[in-house]
């Protein structure tokens, strides 16, 4: 689990790095929401993980996009280490952002 985290942080990285012109931000967006999902580790791939991370949002650009990110945990810390550079990178309203132990069905 540790490449996805580095991964979404260099992402994140470039990202907050890189002011691209209004024309191009739609596809800086679209970038971003890729990779993140690349990085973010699937609940259905980790069925066990005992916490949770939701993240979303809308994110600037043009146009505005609404973006929600979801990822199971094997800790809480490694949850927070995800979430927290995730959600500084949500330029308009914050809707979800948060980390909790995963509820038994």
């Amino acid at each position: 689990m540790t490449k996805p985290f580095a991964t979404l942080a260099l992402v994140l990285a470039a990202c907050g790095a890189t002011a691209l012109p209004a024309t191009a931000q739609g596809v800086g967006t679209q970038f971003f929401i890729a990779e993140v999902d690349r990085a973010t580790p699937k609940c259905r791939d980790y069925p066990d993980a005992p916490f949770v991370g939701r993240v979303s949002g809308i994110m600037g650009g043009s146009p505005a996009r609404g973006v929600s990110f979801t990822g199971c945990f094997a800790s809480y810390a490694a949850c927070e280490t995800w979430r927290q550079p995730l959600s500084g990178h949500i330029e308009g309203r914050l809707i979800q952002n948060r980390c909790e132990a995963r509820r038994k069905r």
